[in-house]
């Protein structure tokens, strides 16, 4: 972490050094990362539908209910992996899998998605998003049988797509199946490092950005917000209890998240309603660049992990009230 401030913001700039930075960290502590048992399942049809599950010895039960997690990385809509090369052994991001699991109880979800190269097109993120939901409803992944507190959190890209999955119109039959009744029931979303709109992205984005969103206004996380708050109603997870945190690192840039995320908090804290105020959290990660996060958990450094810790404490309060 000390490395960090030299490495600069730009993300383009920080990827590679960064995870020079923590391969020998994760590596000290491969023992305790592969320690956590996984399984790897299809959620789809495409060959990019593929998800892994890593389980608890035992599932943290509270209010009869367990925990599940399931992390959608980023990758800037063209990269990305379940297993992320070329970080060493298979540790990124089974990391994040061994310390959600060996420290607090949660099975914890890793789900693959098409990206650009695969054809990937908005609303297509938050379409594998909302397949990999329905597979947890049907399957029950993890230890136990009691019904499923549901959290998702999306890092980067993957925060655009888990915003899609909450906000879009084309996505409510799935998100009503868990947000009703007494089995899989959404409960939070953690938004880490989110882009949630690209009006100071670099110019280098902008094919990228323009190609897959066509509509990049419209259909960016702020968006899609300030489209669904035309009919507060629609928000339905949030009518039915679900919480967002928004958690983005202290050395991420600006103009690509801390300015767009400045802008979705108060787009969201404008919406009237004293329950969508209550709804939203929002921290930081001191010290974090916008790659460090997920390369830090699993290393059994206390201060490296501690946002892990603030994820944990966000969906464990939660879970000390029964869903709705």
């Amino acid at each position: 972490m000390d490395q960090l401030p030299a490495f600069g913001k730009k993300i383009e700039e920080i990827v590679m050094p960064t995870m020079k930075a923590y391969a020998p960290l994760l590596q000290r502590n491969a023992d305790f990362i592969k320690s956590v048992k996984k399984e790897t399942f299809t959620y789809g049809s495409h060959e990019r539908q593929q998800l892994d599950v890593y389980s608890p010895l035992e599932a943290k039960i509270t209010n009869g209910r367990r925990p599940v997690l399931m992390f959608e990385y980023g990758g800037g809509f063209v990269n990305g992996a379940k297993t992320l090369m070329p970080m060493p052994d298979g540790l990124v991001h089974a990391n994040i899998g061994a310390f959600f699991a060996n420290h607090f109880g949660y099975t914890v979800v890793v789900a693959d998605y098409r990206l650009m190269s695969h054809g990937a097109k908005f609303p297509s993120g938050g379409e594998d998003i909302a397949l990999a939901v329905e597979w947890i409803c049907e399957n029950e992944p993890g230890p136990g049988s009691e019904p499923i507190d549901l959290f998702t959190m999306g890092n980067s890209a993957g925060g655009v797509h888990l915003s899609t999955f909450l906000l879009h119109q084309s996505f409510s039959k799935t998100r009503r199946k868990v947000l009703t009744g007494n089995k899989t029931r959404l409960r939070g979303a953690v938004m880490l490092s989110v882009p949630f709109d690209f009006n100071l992205a670099p110019a280098y984005r902008s094919e990228i950005l323009k190609s897959y969103f066509s509509d990049i206004e419209a259909n960016c996380p702020l968006g899609l917000l300030r489209t669904a708050q035309e009919k507060v109603e629609s928000i339905d997870f949030v009518n039915a209890g679900a919480k967002v945190l928004v958690l983005s690192g202290e050395l991420d840039p600006d103009n690509d998240i801390l300015i767009p995320r400045d802008n979705f908090v108060d787009e969201w804290l404008h919406m009237g309603e004293n329950d969508y105020r209550v709804s939203l959290a929002v921290d930081s990660m001191p010290r974090h660049n916008h790659i460090s996060p997920f390369a830090s958990l699993g290393t059994g450094i206390e201060e490296e992990e501690a946002w892990g810790c603030q994820v944990a404490a966000f969906c464990d309060n939660i879970r000390k009230f029964a869903p709705r």
